[in-house]
C-alpha cells in the first residue's frame, strides 16, 4: 500500500510538470490528459487538478496563452523559475542555478534542453523520475519558494493557483511519508 501511495504522489507530479508548461494546442484539448486525471485516487488532489482542468477546457486557446505569458512570464511575483524572487538576475542565483543542476547530476536526471534548473515544471519533472533522497532534498530547498507561489496564486484567484495546490498537498504527502520510511529503516 504505502508503495501505491508514493507512487501516486510521483505521477502527480509528473502530470502537473507538462500542466505547468506554456498550454500547447497538443496537450489543450487531449482526452489522454483527462483520463491521467481520473486516475489520480486521491480526492483532495483531484479535486484541485479538475478545477484547474475546468479551467483549460472552458478557456479558450489563445486565452490560456495569453494568460501564461502575463501571469508567469511578465509577473516577477509568480514566476516559476524559483530561485528568481530570491535572487533576481545577480551572482548569486547563477551559483544556485549551477549548485541545482549538480544536484540533479548527482540523481542522474539531465536536462533535455536549455531551461534553467528551477523552473518549476522541470523540478517537478525530476520528482517524478528521481530517487527518493535527492527528492527530498529538493523539495526542502525549494519549500519556502513553492509555498510563496502558491500565496500569489491563490491571493490572485489564479487557476494555476489549484495545479499549485495539489502539487503542494502531493508534496506534503510525499515528504511526510519519506521521514516515516527513513525513520524506520
Amino acid at each position: 500500500m504505502e508503495k501505491e501511495w508514493m507512487e501516486e504522489y510521483k505521477y502527480t507530479f509528473k502530470l502537473c510538470s507538462l500542466l505547468f508548461q506554456y498550454p500547447e494546442q497538443s496537450w489543450i484539448r487531449d482526452k489522454e490528459i483527462e483520463d491521467s486525471i481520473a486516475l489520480i485516487k486521491n480526492q483532495e488532489i483531484r479535486f484541485y487538478i479538475d478545477k484547474f482542468w475546468d479551467y483549460v477546457k472552458q478557456t479558450p486557446s489563445r486565452e490560456l496563452a495569453e494568460n501564461y505569458v502575463k501571469w508567469f512570464d511578465f509577473n516577477d511575483r509568480t514566476t516559476l523559475y524559483l530561485t528568481y524572487k530570491k535572487f533576481g538576475d545577480n551572482r548569486e542565483r547563477g551559483l544556485a542555478l549551477v549548485k541545482l543542476k549538480m544536484e540533479f547530476a548527482k540523481a542522474n536526471f539531465y536536462i533535455k534542453n536549455d531551461e534553467l534548473p528551477d523552473y518549476l515544471p522541470l523540478i517537478l519533472e525530476f520528482a517524478s523520475e528521481a530517487s527518493d533522497p535527492f527528492v527530498q532534498k529538493i523539495f526542502l530547498i525549494h519549500k519556502k519558494a513553492i509555498d510563496d507561489l502558491l500565496f500569489e496564486l491563490m491571493k490572485d484567484h489564479n487557476p494555476y493557483g489549484n495545479l499549485l495546490k495539489a502539487c503542494e498537498i502531493s508534496m506534503a504527502a510525499w515528504l511526510h511519508g519519506f521521514t516515516l520510511k527513513a525513520k524506520r529503516a
